[in-house]
């Protein structure tokens, strides 16, 4: 099993400095939407993930079984 890493600085913000990255944070969701709204649909591409998707899902399964058996 990996081993994650501590991602508490054990440094505490203050109230500002909260709402400040609070403040980025949604203002990086807010371009990343824009982004996302502007973006033509490329049902090829989904398509092809899906099916990638599907494969990877058949293969898990199938070590899954093997696993268990």
């Amino acid at each position: 099993m990996p081993e994650f890493a501590n991602l508490r600085s054990g440094v505490a913000m203050d109230d500002r400095e909260l709402l400040s990255a609070l403040v980025r944070a949604e203002r990086a969701l807010q371009r990343i939407e824009r982004a996302l709204a502007s973006r033509r649909p490329e049902p090829s591409r989904d398509e092809e993930l899906r099916a990638k998707v599907r494969e990877v899902v058949e293969e898990l399964d199938e070590l899954i079984r093997e696993a268990a058996a």
